[in-house]
Formats: structure tokens, C-alpha cells, sequence
């Protein structure tokens, strides 16, 4: 199913959730949090405390080669995905990017791994061959911008989205940026993205805005499986959650609030 931002703006910016465990007796519901490309972990402090509020347990995890982490033996999406997997089984994980890309591919091999899924413009195709050079180029230039730089690039951004790219670009271990270009040159997710088994919001940015899920990919995916919805978040980019976070809450808990 397909849904423009539009249809859900009457989702009440207090809606009233709860998750499991809530009001104890139960142990709380988990979720995983997975941050893209060249990033990591503090960048996903909005989706861990709108889900702290509702009771969850939430932890953003570092990706390989990511958040300190240090070199990795492989940077394939197969070993992004297996080291998702690594991480333990969750009601709900939330991927953004690429983080969207590896936790397509987990759950599509390990379906119990997420109770439900949340893909925040996720990175189902990667770089081709011939692309592959300029990215590298652009990736590791932006690794190389200072603070102020980084600020000013981003200036659109609430100050925490500033700070949080700032501490993370300083712990990429930066041959991953090229080893994860190289080792995924051409992947396509879009067959795994099909084949997902639990329920999936897809939270789309605007691909003139430069939002990775075209329009054609997205309904594509949303109508060959009716475990996945789509949420498109108008003029937003790639970073729907920075672009727009109170059009990308308000999907989150609209989705959330349905049952499974």
C-alpha cells in the first residue's frame, strides 16, 4: 500500500501508544536501530527517544567499520547483514540507508529476527561499476570537512543532527567507505525487499529532493508484497527524519498504532 505524507497528517502528534512492557509486569519490547553510510549510531537519537516515550527498549548499533568499530574482514552486504543478524532478534528494527539496505536483507533470511520493520529511505540499489569511482571521491571528501563545514553543509538540520555527523564522521574507519562501495558494487535489494515476511513501513524521501527509493521501485516493491507500506515524505530528502522529523514521527506512529 502506497500512501502520500497528506493522507496521515490527522495522526495526532500525541497519539497514545504503548508497546509491550510498558507498565511493567512484561519485559519491555526491543527495537534495533541501524544508521547508514558514513555515519552511525548518534544519528539515530530521534527515532530512540520517540521510542523510548512509547516504552521501547531502543539501541542504535554500529555498523561495520562504523562507530569506532575498526577494520572488518569484509564489508559485503552479506556480512553487513550478518553482523545485523549478530545483534540479537527485536520487536521492531529501524534502518535507515544503508542500514535500510542490510536490515532488508536480514530479515528477508531471518523473518524472526524483526517483529516489524521500519525503512527509512533505504539503499535497495547501490553503486554500478561506473559510478563507483566518482562516489568513492564525493564519500571521502565529505570524511575530510571539518566541523564548520560540516554545519554549514547541513544548516538545514536541528543542531543535534549537526552535532551527531560531526562525532560520527570522525569514527568511520575510512577504508570501509571504499570497501563497502567496492564490495557491493551493483546490488540490487529489490527482489529481498519483495520477499519481506514481516510487516515493513517503507519512509520514503522525495527523489527530486534526492531520496534514494524511486517512485516506480517503491510501488513496485509495496505491490508485489502486502507486508510492506509506503510512506512518502514531500520534499524530503534522503534524510527524511532530519529533512522533516515531525512528517516522519507522525508516520511512525500511525504505522505503529495499527495492529499487526
Amino acid at each position: 500500500m502506497t500512501i502520500q505524507f497528506a493522507e496521515i497528517t490527522s495522526v495526532s502528534a500525541n497519539v497514545n501508544i504503548r508497546c509491550r512492557g510498558y507498565d511493567g509486569g512484561m519485559p519491555p519490547a526491543t527495537a534495533l536501530l541501524l544508521h547508514g553510510f558514513a555515519n552511525g549510531p548518534a544519528s539515530m537519537w530521534r527515532f530512540q527517544e520517540w521510542l523510548a516515550e512509547l516504552g521501547y527498549q531502543a539501541k542504535a548499533r554500529a555498523q561495520l567499520g562504523h562507530g569506532g568499530r575498526g577494520p572488518a574482514a569484509d564489508y559485503s552486504l552479506a556480512a553487513l547483514a550478518a553482523d545485523n543478524l549478530a545483534m540479537g532478534d527485536h520487536d521492531l528494527v529501524v534502518g535507515h540507508s544503508m542500514g535500510g539496505a542490510t536490515a532488508t536483507l536480514a530479515a528477508a533470511r531471518r523473518p524472526v529476527w524483526a517483529g516489524r520493520l521500519v525503512l527509512v529511505d533505504p539503499a535497495w540499489r547501490f553503486s554500478t561499476a561506473g559510478e563507483a569511482a566518482a562516489v568513492k571521491q564525493e564519500e571521502l571528501a565529505a570524511l575530510d570537512r571539518d566541523a564548520g563545514e560540516i554545519r554549514a553543509a547541513y544548516s538545514a538540520w536541528d543542531e543535534r543532527d549537526g552535532a551527531a555527523k560531526i562525532q560520527e564522521v570522525a569514527r568511520v574507519w575510512r577504508p570501509a567507505v571504499e570497501g563497502i562501495i567496492d564490495a557491493n558494487l551493483d546490488a540490487d535489494l529489490r527482489d529481498a525487499a519483495r520477499s519481506l515476511a514481516v510487516p515493513t513501513l517503507v519512509i520514503c524521501g522525495d527523489p527530486a529532493a534526492g531520496g534514494a527509493v524511486t517512485h516506480a521501485d517503491g510501488d513496485a516493491v509495496a505491490s508485489a508484497n502486502p507486508n510492506v507500506r509506503l510512506a512518502r515524505i514531500a520534499g524530503a530528502g534522503h534524510n527524511p527524519h532530519r529533512d522533516n522529523p515531525e512528517a516522519v514521527r507522525r508516520a511512525l506512529l500511525g504505522w505503529l498504532a495499527v495492529p499487526r
